[in-house]
């Protein structure tokens, strides 16, 4: 009874202003309680509240990137101390850090928008410069002048003189196919992410306006989808990945920030043979462990991805890559899981080819949805 009438006292009547700070022994504006000091303890809700644009602005930097204290506090330790920050957070001391899930979606937010300004992790790299690179450029080359060359068979056929309506309708939509994959090879081999992004557009336009007009036509129930069919789709799309790697490269571009997420569910079990003997060490703790390390790994692309747009010459990145990647394994390691220097050592080399067999898992799986998109 006695919390009813504070909270009515202090609740604003229409055209009254809503009080900016609140002390104790009024009301929580949120949920009623009595307050007892600058956050209500029932709903959290803090007893001094703004109503200015700037709050507003705030709030939105809040809501999307986190933009309190538990940032500034997350990212210094995350890049100085990982072991530690992961040892608190598991141990418990949860309220002052970002969680590993909430900066790792942010990591994978930063990075596809950084991504989308600079066209890739490093656009002052040129692809001969790092390894296998060389070898893309030729292959790509190789698959732009097959791809030209299809192009010319198609136009030569369509200028034929017995060619029917159907086979017209026919050689004219590969042609349109096998010019949008050479859009895209062309773009890709210049570093034009933004024109792939066009044409990515343009094609999901064509496609929407197909299916449309699908719906609208009268379904043959006579007609079966067979599986075979779904077969020879997926073999067709291999044999265009593999006629046109610029197009598979596209494809993993764009599918790879969609399914970022599944990196920490392939991770961890490679994990737990390092410490399968220690009872005290949960699945949990190498969830954080793993969650952590990949949010570590995405801003050091977003990073050096920002140096290489400022001109920083691609052997610097490559040896700040190089030299950060283990040396931050080396340190979360130790410190998390309390192993010692020759251990932590020999586990962080074990690390980096389970990250190279991961991470040819997910390109795997990136290409089979893909191939099936």
């Amino acid at each position: 009874m006695t919390g009813a009438l504070i909270a009515s006292a202090v609740e604003p009547r229409a055209g009254d202003s809503v009080p900016h700070g609140l002390s104790d022994g009024h009301a929580c504006l949120n949920c009623g309680a009595a307050l007892t000091g600058a956050f209500c303890a029932a709903c959290g809700q803090p007893a001094h509240i703004h109503r200015s644009f700037l709050s507003l602005g705030h709030d939105i930097l809040h809501g999307v990137f986190h933009f309190d204290t538990k940032l500034w506090r997350t990212l210094p330790e995350l890049v100085f101390h990982p072991g530690r920050l992961t040892r608190r957070y598991i141990d418990g001391e949860r309220a002052k850090f970002i969680s590993p899930m909430a900066l790792y979606l942010l990591s994978v937010f930063l990075m596809y928008a950084v991504f989308s300004f600079t066209g890739g992790a490093a656009p002052s790299v040129d692809p001969g410069d790092i390894p296998g690179g060389e070898r893309f450029k030729v292959d790509n080359s190789a698959a732009i002048g097959v791809t030209q060359q299809k192009i010319d068979e198609l136009e030569a056929q369509l200028a034929g003189p017995d060619v029917s309506d159907e086979q017209r309708a026919e050689l004219e939509a590969r042609r349109a196919g096998l010019e949008t994959s050479l859009r895209v090879m062309e773009s890709i081999g210049r570093g034009d992410w933004a024109n792939v992004e066009r044409i990515q557009e343009s094609v999901e336009d064509e496609i929407d306006r197909a299916r449309e007009g699908q719906a609208e036509q009268p379904v043959d129930a006579n007609v079966v989808p067979k599986d075979s069919e779904e077969v020879g789709r997926f073999a067709r799309s291999l044999k265009e990945f593999n006629e046109n790697p610029g197009l598979m490269a596209y494809k993993l571009k764009t599918n790879g920030y969609k399914f970022s997420w599944m990196l920490v569910p392939l991770s961890i079990p490679f994990m737990w043979p390092l410490f399968f003997w220690k009872r005290n060490v949960k699945a949990y703790d190498h969830a954080v462990f793993v969650t952590y390390s990949i949010s570590f790994m995405m801003l050091l692309l977003i990073f050096v991805s920002l140096l290489g747009l400022a001109g920083l010459g691609s052997g610097w990145i490559a040896l700040i890559l190089i030299v950060a990647t283990p040396l931050h394994m080396y340190k979360q390691l130790r410190g998390t899981y309390g192993s010692s220097r020759f251990g932590s050592f020999m586990r962080v080399w074990v690390l980096l080819f389970a990250a190279l067999f991961v991470l040819s898992i997910y390109v795997v799986i990136l290409m089979f949805i893909g191939a099936l998109d």
